[in-house]
């Protein structure tokens, strides 16, 4: 073991010594003896100078070889005498080296282990305290409190959204616990009380401990000279890591036993002592979003009135139709019912014959016949109606049929119901693939009938017992007789269904063969004939100049803006026509452009186009000032009257003549917000009208053109009586978005409008008009899709000349007025069809579009919110500035009117499809657009007086 320290080892030992000694900065050199190497001596060293250096001293010291520190080196000590002294050296063996390096290795390796072990301690107790808390039986109560707490939070989160409606919230919630769970929030909460406790439990004086645990078993190891150092410093090590890890055991055993009882006494207290540790973040924001994003796609509002039709009123009609004695043999019914429904048809078969005694000496039919030929009729017509009387009795109890359905599952609220069960059933497959269409919808309509299904077992019971108490009274209430007062209306109302349906009337002409009566088309003016020739067409064009005068850096731009537009449109018995001139402002910037207009606008209905014509003058005329009125429709005073009564008389006439029908006309003021938006993929544009009219029809002028007592007034008083007419508030909104498919493009768009009149101090709704609608535009001068060019390029032109040849073949077969003009239009849309249909129109179509070309904005901003993608700077793209193209349109619409006490009187829902020809000439300052529409088809349901009808219509023929 022992060996020779070389010269320069020596040395540095002896600067070592020197450096350390406490006396060599004082110039005291002592000599080292063995006496100074004690123990604690001899571990300084090795910490300072090394094993092998020390060794080489000690070896120095056995032989002989004196040590002695001071300043200027080493060397031998010489005493006073001048005789040198040699000091004796204490032997160190190998075995006490060997305790000496085990010693040093304790006291290093020792603190080492115990801060490992604490550590270790920490983390099991705080892994089995969170095992407890996640699984143990004791835990549960805790474990639940959390889970709520989390589940509440996510539904905190979705209730935050204020986009949202409560239908769409409901929905997202379901999926509560699901996104707590997700959140990992629960877990969380649970590990952090953990640490917690583990922390305030387990505390750092226990590492002392530990400590000395290592060093006990360090002890353990025997210094043995024959075992390598390296071996016997392992062997140490893992006694020591045996003896601490047992005495580790021990606290990890005892803090995890006194966290679990103070969880538990927690636990008895309060459940919910750790939900202040719950944190879900925004889980369930995502989910809210998602499903108010996916609320339009979820909405067939089609399918869910379908189902509340034919799962939930028509069963329970039938089922309330049957108690009123409808569809069931007189010997099924009861007694009571019988002589119900006998009444019933006493009194119908009593009206018929009044009817027909009325009617036969004038019914044009009979009243030239002998008077025995009318007393037969009457007589062949009372047989008729005896039976077909019945009919009306049945139409009456359909009637009190659908009223009671509809006290029982009112449409509105039921509809709204089966609606959000519809689409609460269809998000479960749309927030999973929005994509998936049939899918959803199919879910969508299985939801809406679960439902409907539900009421129809829970409220047939109810509307079967309102049937009832008709016949034999309320069977819920002991002794209950039948309602004699709702009896007696209902007489009422047979009689009245009897004469409405003109039953003697029908019977009589069943009796006697009737000539069919036609009627003529009404003449139309040369141009409106021209653009609009047969019923279904449209027209309209629209002028804007914008006058730019102020510019801001960034592109952006503001004008000012003159625009002047008009409209026709024209069906079997009416024509509508209206103009606006409007003046305004906007601005426009990175394809963005907004504006705000504000004019006059007029408009006018009536069978043709000269009423329309002088309506829309006799609207001038009631709006201007008197005196421009006097100047422009007065005869200047030559009659001999005023001008004033000149130019009341000309409307007097007007009155007479053009408002005898359903002629009317609106004029007043136009309010309009207008935006367009280009996002590269999509473009956008929106718009809301305010407009506050005066109409002029037969009603009004009957109304206001009298004085108290009902004597008209005379032409000089009747002009300020009927002032502006009925005020009618009319607010219009519309917006469309064109989004691109590759080279195939599809519009949408959705219309909307409402009519508000003012009765007393009331403002009360009186007409309502919805449109969706889908285009697929064919641009000529541009690439399309193959679909594109077959379902708007081709078909919808190929359709639209079946619909004018067709109306060309009815013109002459009607010998209609005014044919040669009406044929002129319908033959030159004839051929600018054929021409679409053609390849090489598409030449002409590319070499016009490029004469003006120009450069737009695509609005990133827009852009990202559409596809998602980061914003980036704005980029531009080259566009056609003359557009034309051939379109296949589809519109789903709906119309309801009130009357002035806000009761619906009518309504229509309509399925139309269209061919729609524009063309767009855009010179940056001017631009131009004309279009021409002619529907190619239409289906529609419509309630008028009470009674349902459909209609069919295809190129041009109605069908039903």
């Amino acid at each position: 073991m022992s060996e020779r320290v070389p010269e320069n080892r020596s040395n540095s030992l002896t600067k070592t010594l020197q450096t350390s000694s406490p006396t060599a900065e004082a110039g005291v050199v002592p000599a080292m003896d063995s006496h100074q190497l004690t123990p604690a001596r001899i571990l300084q060293l090795q910490s300072t100078i090394g094993n092998r250096a020390l060794q080489g001293l000690v070896q120095r010291m056995r032989n002989d070889a004196s040590v002695i520190q001071r300043a200027g080196g080493a060397g031998t000590a010489t005493p006073a005498g001048g005789t040198a002294v040699t000091p004796t050296v204490p032997s160190i063996t190998p075995a006490e080296q060997r305790k000496l390096d085990l010693e040093a290795e304790r006291d290093i390796v020792a603190p080492a282990l115990a801060v490992q072990a604490l550590g270790e301690v920490r983390e099991k107790v705080k892994q089995e305290t969170t095992a407890y808390l996640k699984t143990d039986s004791k835990a549960k109560g805790i474990r639940e409190s959390v889970t709520n707490k989390a589940i509440a939070d996510v539904k905190a989160n979705i209730d935050a959204d204020l986009t949202a409606s409560a239908n769409e919230k409901a929905d997202a919630k379901k999926f509560a616990a699901q996104h707590a769970e997700s959140s990992g929030a629960v877990g969380k909460a649970l590990a952090a009380y953990a640490e917690e406790l583990t922390t305030a439990k387990v505390a750092d004086d226990n590492k002392t401990e530990l400590e000395k645990k290592a060093k006990e078993g360090f002890e353990l190891v025997v210094p043995k000279t024959k075992v390598a150092l390296d071996v016997q410093k392992s062997k140490a090590a893992e006694e020591a890591k045996k003896k601490m890890d047992t005495y580790a055991k021990t606290l990890i055993k005892t803090y995890s036993a006194t966290s679990k009882l103070e969880i538990v006494r927690n636990a008895e207290q309060d459940n919910t002592f750790i939900n202040t540790k719950v944190n879900v973040g925004t889980a369930g924001s995502e989910e809210i979003q998602k499903r108010h994003s996916l609320d339009g796609g979820l909405a067939f509002t089609a399918e869910y009135e379908k189902v509340y039709q034919d799962v939930l009123v028509a069963p329970m009609k039938k089922a309330a139709l049957l108690k009123l004695g409808v569809g069931r043999r007189e010997f099924r019914r009861s007694k009571e019912l019988n002589e119900f429904r006998q009444k019933l048809k006493d009194s119908a078969r009593e009206q018929a014959r009044a009817d027909i005694d009325s009617d036969i000496d004038t019914n044009s039919l009979t009243a030239s016949k002998g008077e025995m030929t009318k007393q037969y009729y009457a007589m062949a017509a009372k047989t008729k109606a005896y039976a077909s009387s019945k009919v009306s009795v049945d139409a009456v109890m359909g009637t009190e049929a659908d009223a009671i359905v509809e006290r029982v599952v009112p449409k509105i609220s039921t509809t709204e119901g089966l609606q959000h069960a519809g689409k609460t059933s269809a998000y479960d497959i749309a927030r999973e693939n929005a994509q998936a269409t049939d899918k959803i919808k199919a879910a969508a309509v299985s939801g809406a009938t679960l439902k409907a299904n539900e009421l129809l077992k829970e409220k047939k019971s109810e509307a079967i017992n309102e049937a009832r108490k008709l016949t034999k009274g309320d069977k819920e209430v002991a002794g209950s007789t039948p309602d004699a007062a709702k009896t007696a209306e209902i007489n009422t109302g047979v009689k009245t269904e009897v004469t409405r349906d003109e039953i003697g009337k029908k019977a009589i002409k069943e009796s006697v063969t009737a000539d069919n009566l036609s009627s003529g088309f009404a003449k139309l003016g040369k141009l409106i004939d021209i653009s609009t020739p047969n019923a279904g067409d449209a027209s309209s064009f629209d002028v804007e100049l914008k006058i730019p005068f102020a510019s801001a850096s960034g592109g952006a731009q503001a004008y000012f803006l003159f625009g002047f537009g008009g409209e026709a449109e024209r069906e079997s018995d009416e024509l509508s026509v209206n103009t606006q001139i409007t003046l305004g402002a906007g601005f426009q910037t990175f394809g963005f452009d907004a504006n705000f207009r504000l004019g006059l606008f007029l408009e006018a209905k009536g069978k043709d186009t000269t009423n329309v014509m002088n309506l829309l003058s006799y609207g001038l005329y009631r709006q201007v000032p008197q005196s421009a009125a006097e100047y422009f429709w007065g005869q200047g005073g030559k009659s001999g009257e005023s001008t004033r009564i000149e130019a009341e008389k000309w409307a007097m006439m007007i009155e007479e003549q053009d408002m005898s029908g359903d002629g009317s006309v609106d004029v007043g003021l136009l309010m309009k917000i207008a935006m367009e938006a280009n996002a590269g993929v999509a473009e956008f544009s929106a718009e809301l009208a305010y407009k506050r009219l005066s109409r002029y029809n037969k009603e009004v002028i009957a109304e206001k053109g009298k004085d108290a007592a009902g004597v008209k007034l005379p032409a000089n008083l009747r002009g300020d009586s009927i002032g502006k007419g009925e005020i009618r508030n009319v607010v219009d909104a519309a917006t469309e978005i064109e989004v691109k498919f590759g080279k195939d493009s599809v519009a949408f768009g959705l219309e909307g409008s409402m009519v508000f009149v003012r009765t007393g101090d009331d403002l009360r709704i009186r007409e309502l008009s919805l449109e969706a609608s889908g285009t697929v535009p064919s641009q000529f001068g541009e690439d399309s899709g193959e679909f594109t060019r077959i379902a708007s390029k081709i078909s919808a032109a190929c359709v639209g000349s079946g619909k004018n040849l067709i109306a060309l073949l009815k013109k002459t077969a009607n010998q209609e007025s005014n044919r040669g003009t009406r044929a002129v239009g319908t033959a030159l849309d004839s051929g600018s069809d054929a021409l679409f249909m053609g390849d090489h129109f598409d030449q002409i179509g590319a070499s016009l579009a490029e004469k003006i070309q120009g450069d737009e904005t695509v609005n990133d901003t827009i852009r990202s919110w559409v596809t998602g993608d980061e914003m980036q700077s704005s980029a531009t793209e080259t566009v056609n500035k003359i557009g034309l193209s051939n379109a296949l349109k589809f519109a789903l619409s709906f119309e309801k009117k009130w009357n002035a006490a806000g009761v619906g009187e009518e309504w229509e829902i309509a399925l139309e499809a269209s061919q729609v020809k524009s063309m767009e000439v855009d010179a940056e300052i001017v631009k131009v657009a004309v279009e021409k529409s002619k529907r190619l088809g239409k289906i529609g349901l419509a309630s008028k007086g009470g009674a349902l009808s459909g209609s069919a219509e295809a190129l041009g023929h109605e069908i039903a």
